[in-house]
């Protein structure tokens, strides 16, 4: 039996993302997971957030280099975004850490109480999810190829033609279906 390291690969890229995107949807709402299970989801998530970055350091500091180059108008926005989700994140982590009200205090760490960091943490955990909304549909071609490679369903899009009157498929040999 042969293993299809590239396949393996991709799927575990695919859950590390997967995961990413259901810690950020646990995360909307501290009170509906409650505080304690809110605070813990993101400071877990943060070497995970890191580990896909250096899953991607290689694309990160190749565009970076040519930062001052002329670059795809695509992969230029790209890189911007990420940079924005990056500095929100950051700031949603930290400022979450500053707030925390269970599990810091549950190490014996007393964080401050103020509202500005709160509002800051609001502001900037409502972003990342944005962000990371736009971010994955900006890789959904590639998460669509990953799918079908893990699947192993052909590569090729598969386009089927349809009658613009009634959506049914065209009979090559004359009139509609």
């Amino acid at each position: 039996m042969t293993i299809d390291t590239t396949r393996t690969r991709v799927a575990g890229r695919m859950a590390l993302d997967l995961g990413l995107m259901v810690g950020a949807v646990l995360l909307v709402s501290p009170h509906g997971s409650g505080i304690a299970v809110h605070e813990w989801v993101g400071i877990g998530i943060a070497p995970v957030i890191l580990y896909h970055l250096t899953l991607n350091w290689t694309w990160i500091v190749q565009v970076t280099l040519k930062a001052f180059q002329r670059l795809p108008t695509e992969t230029r926005l790209n890189q911007v975004l990420n940079a924005v989700l990056f500095v929100a994140m950051a700031v949603a982590t930290w400022t979450g850490v500053v707030i925390s009200v269970s599990a810091l205090p549950a190490l014996g760490i007393y964080p401050v109480r103020d509202i500005v960091w709160r509002d800051l943490h609001s502001v900037s955990s409502y972003a990342s999810l944005a962000l990371v909304g736009v971010h994955a549909s900006t890789h959904w071609q590639w998460i669509a190829r990953s799918t079908r490679r893990i699947l192993g369903m052909s590569l090729r899009r598969i386009v089927r033609p349809v009658s613009i009157d009634a959506g049914l498929p065209i009979n090559l040999e004359g009139g509609s279906r």
